[in-house]
């Protein structure tokens, strides 16, 4: 009995949808209709996504638990798509992923290594997708100790000329030329 119940109820809603196509298909003027109903169906039929109705995209919840807007008549989880990360439109570069609702280089981001909030351990990078790719182990105790300085640091200053303080130099020529024999006269 039950299942019969059922089986009307399914007849009648089929019916109902299909009416508004029926009564255009027999060509019936939609001014001469009396149900105001049809008429409203047939004329403007129930619009589709989000377009002018952005609040479904909250899906009932306030504040909502996902943020999602509406981007080109669909609900958009603006914090994973994408195509549209953060804002509708705004597309992330080939093989970067949208966390939350920033494009993410995720084959280089140690704090998003393969996937977002994938953080790899201290001391590892990220290369490829992966934590430590190809990487030796860091050495221990890390981080290394620093090198040491050159040695002696700090350079000593150039050591002064000897003796010090230098002599004043000698007059140039070293010595005053003489003066030529003077000649006897008579």
């Amino acid at each position: 009995m039950r299942i019969l119940d059922e089986a009307r109820i399914i007849i009648v809603v089929s019916i109902l949808q299909l009416l508004p196509l029926i009564i255009v298909a027999v060509g019936e003027d939609t001014k001469n209709l009396r149900s105001p109903w049809l008429r409203t169906v047939i004329i403007n039929p129930r619009a589709t996504g989000c377009w002018n109705r952005p609040w479904i995209c909250n899906e009932g919840k306030f504040p909502p638990r996902i943020k999602k807007l509406c981007c080109r008549n669909q609900c958009v989880d603006v914090t994973s798509d994408v195509y549209n990360c953060g804002l509708c439109g705004i597309r992330c570069p080939f093989t970067w992923k949208c966390c939350g609702g920033i494009c993410i280089n995720t084959n280089r981001n140690p704090f998003h290594c393969g996937q977002c909030e994938h953080k790899c351990p201290l001391g590892s990078f990220c290369a490829y997708g992966m934590c430590g790719y190809a990487q030796p182990l860091p050495p221990f105790p890390f981080p290394p100790k620093p090198p040491k300085p050159p040695f002696p640091f700090p350079p000593k200053p150039p050591k002064p000329p000897f003796p010090f303080p230098p002599k004043p130099p000698k007059p140039f020529p070293p010595h005053p030329p003489k003066a030529p024999p003077a000649m006897a006269t008579s």
